[in-house]
């Protein structure tokens, strides 16, 4: 039986219509269209970019003194010109004259001499002055300065974008907390940091600035589930932002996280992001709190170092004990010690060195860790500070342990360039534990064996150490 369709002779495919409908436009209509969307695109940047452009720099050191001048001298008289720049100057100093900023009272009258003289064009460089000194020790000029900025936004009516962005923004510009509901905003959204500026209508090259220091560690703090994903993106931002503060800040944070069985397998790549970002932790001055840390910030640079430390500790024990002398007992004795290591040095042959550098796990820590000596011979040293102890391993199996107290005359001196690492061997010392028939007796220094008897060695060892470096 005939369809109505064959009746009517009417066939109607929706997959043809909708292929004919994508042909509608020509293909050089739509890629003119593309184009010009991409141009006005462009200009909206280029309009918006221009709201920042400040080319008064050359004028920032007169104007600044001018100010300071006018200070006691009602009759000095600023022009509008002048006045823009003197909002870029608020954070300037030279020789002995302080910037305005640090004094809320010449901050008081440079807003007054603005407030009589108002033009919206200064807000772009009072909210510039504001984000760079978002961590100021100077909390009551901060406060005075977002009270301004804030009721000169309040009262814009205009139609300038730039602004009208600061205006719609100004929770995020909140000194108690905006750079965090920034931070939490953009990991909600999903959005990668480095769009941080563009949320704010701020040009790029501010996200260097103060203010986003914790917009960044607040975003990762939310995503730290997510960090092993997120982790890729952290040295370019970091080093976008530039910020050794954040650095410390952050990585710190990152390494405490890490520090657990399910992280292991980033824990590499954080290595390498702190000793480029930070420096060495066995270089205490790296790791000090920056200015204005708070006391959980201090301790937790102070807690990210020591297991920074630990795990480079870690692998070079992993490495010494494997390719300096492969001895996989002594390596599991002293790697349940790595985290009591405060630090540690080897010494040994240059051949030695660069056959260390050549393992990947440990090349970039080798330079700050290995010291040459000038003889050849194939052995080499791990020193080991535990306390108030050095104690020394060698990677000969015929080479005894030696313990020096720190204080100890006869502990070798590492103020010059050894000959050889048997400089570091002192004969005379007692062995660490002297037995008769019936005691054993602990010496303070000494030396011990690798060699077995009624005891396995690890068992000696472990009972002159409770006694004497963990008693």
């Amino acid at each position: 039986m005939p369809t109505t369709q064959d009746i009517l002779q009417f066939h109607f495919s929706p997959t043809t219509f909708q292929q004919s409908a994508q042909k509608i436009i020509p293909i050089t209509l739509a890629s003119l269209n593309d184009h010009r969307i991409d141009k006005l695109q462009k200009i909206t940047e280029e309009v918006g970019a221009n709201s920042f452009s400040f080319s008064g720099e050359n004028l920032i050191p007169q104007v600044f003194r001018k100010f300071k001048n006018s200070i006691n001298n009602n009759n000095i008289s600023f022009e509008r010109r002048e006045l823009r720049t003197l909002t870029y100057s608020l954070n300037y100093s030279e020789q002995n004259l302080l910037p305005i900023f640090s004094n809320e009272y010449e901050l008081k009258h440079a807003l007054t001499l603005l407030d009589l003289n108002w033009r919206d064009s200064f807000l772009v460089g009072l909210i510039d002055c504001y984000l760079r000194s978002w961590e100021t020790k100077f909390q009551k000029s901060l406060v005075q300065l977002e009270q301004f900025i804030a009721n000169k936004l309040e009262n814009y009516s205009g139609n300038r974008s730039t602004l009208i962005s600061f205006k719609n923004n100004k929770r995020y510009f909140n000194s108690k907390n905006g750079d965090l509901i920034l931070g939490d905003t953009i990991a909600k959204l999903n959005i990668p940091i480095q769009e941080a500026t563009r949320i704010l209508g701020v040009p790029e090259s501010w996200f260097d600035y103060p203010y986003f220091s914790k917009v960044i560690v607040t975003y990762y703090e939310r995503n730290k589930n997510r960090i092993s994903n997120e982790i890729d993106n952290l040295n370019e931002v970091l080093l976008t932002h530039n910020s050794s503060t954040t650095n410390k800040r952050l990585i710190s944070k990152i390494i405490i996280q890490a520090n657990q069985p399910q992280f292991v397998t980033i824990q590499d790549q954080i290595k390498k992001i702190a000793f480029t970002q930070i420096g060495d932790p066995s270089t205490v001055s790296n790791w000090t709190a920056f200015e204005n840390a708070t006391e959980i910030e201090r301790s937790e640079i102070i807690e990210a170092r020591n297991i920074l430390n630990e795990w480079i500790t870690q692998q070079f024990i992993n490495v010494f004990f494997n390719v300096c002398i492969n001895d996989e007992r002594r390596k599991k004795f002293w790697l349940r010690f790595a985290s009591k290591i405060s630090s540690f040095k080897v010494y040994g042959p240059l051949h030695t060195k660069n056959m260390l550098k050549r393992d990947e796990r440990i090349a970039e820590y080798v330079d700050a860790r290995f010291e040459t000596v000038t003889s050849k011979k194939d052995v080499s040293a791990f020193i080991l500070y535990i306390g108030d102890y050095m104690l020394i391993e060698f990677s000969n199996e015929g080479y005894a342990f030696y313990a020096y107290k720190i204080n100890s005359p006869y502990k070798p001196s590492l103020s010059y360039q050894l000959n050889s690492v048997d400089d570091l061997r002192n004969a005379s010392m007692p062995m660490a534990i002297q037995s008769d028939n019936y005691y054993d007796y602990f010496n303070d220094e000494g030396r011990l064996t690798h060699r077995d008897g009624n005891q396995i060695w690890e068992t000696r060892f472990n009972s002159w150490m409770n006694k004497k470096i963990f008693g």
